[in-house]
């Protein structure tokens, strides 16, 4: 098992932290140090924004960490490992994106989410990520109507500049004691069969893709697990 860290929690780029508070809250209940960050400044780049997620993210992790990506942030997980300077001693995919290096965010994507984006975007900037599920399918997921709320009302409206651009290679960029997934929906089965390849511990919960906000507690045990499946 991989000695005392911080669980460093990643929120998507079309998501604010709040996705992973209760997750956090989950953590610091079992003693386990934690830190949620935010990485919506990033989105605030001209350009380069994989290297501006990193650098925002390494601002915020300043002890040896796991570091615990959802959905698209874990295709930042190469880029915020690098600016950490050694920091991120291992990383835990949840329902997550993997590296894709020289892939823009748009070819990783169902066409029709694509084009629903596309069709929504004003001023050069994607619809928060929430208003493209209906307000029927965001009640099922997160039953708590504040919950629901701050949801919609921290996720930021991406630039379209950052979905159209290609992700950085950055070689050989796993963190020396490895990486897990969490998969909490059939969205991700590409996914989390491409990290069984590679040897990866892999944990499948029956959930849905915001189950950190729905059932904080059982995705904090699961994260612990999969932790403790990690390299010393």
């Amino acid at each position: 098992m991989i000695g005392p860290m911080v669980f460093a929690l990643a929120h998507s780029p079309f998501l604010g932290p709040v996705s992973w508070a209760g997750v956090g809250e989950a953590l610091a209940r079992l003693n386990q140090p934690t830190v949620v960050l935010d990485l919506r400044g990033a989105l605030e780049a001209a350009d380069r924004f994989y290297e501006a997620f990193g650098r925002v993210a390494a601002e915020q992790i300043n002890a040896p960490s796991i570091l615990v990506a959802h959905s698209g942030a874990g295709a930042l997980v190469p880029a915020i490992a690098r600016s950490a300077g050694g920091l991120v001693r291992a990383a835990i995919f949840v329902d997550a994106l993997l590296s894709h290096p020289d892939k823009r965010w748009i070819d990783t994507a169902p066409s029709s989410l694509v084009a629903r984006i596309r069709a929504g975007a004003q001023g050069g900037r994607a619809p928060p990520w929430p208003t493209l599920l209906t307000p029927a399918d965001l009640a099922r997921l997160i039953p708590d109507a504040g919950m629901r709320e701050e949801l919609i009302s921290s996720a930021p409206a991406a630039p379209m500049a950052f979905l159209e651009e290609p992700a950085p290679s950055y070689g050989a960029w796993a963190p020396p004691a490895g990486c897990a997934y969490l998969q909490l929906s059939s969205t991700y089965d590409t996914e989390a069969g491409e990290a069984r390849a590679l040897g990866w511990p892999v944990e499948r919960l029956s959930s849905h893709h915001l189950g950190a906000m729905a059932e904080p507690d059982l995705i904090a045990q699961a994260i612990l697990r999969l932790a403790g499946r990690l390299n010393a």
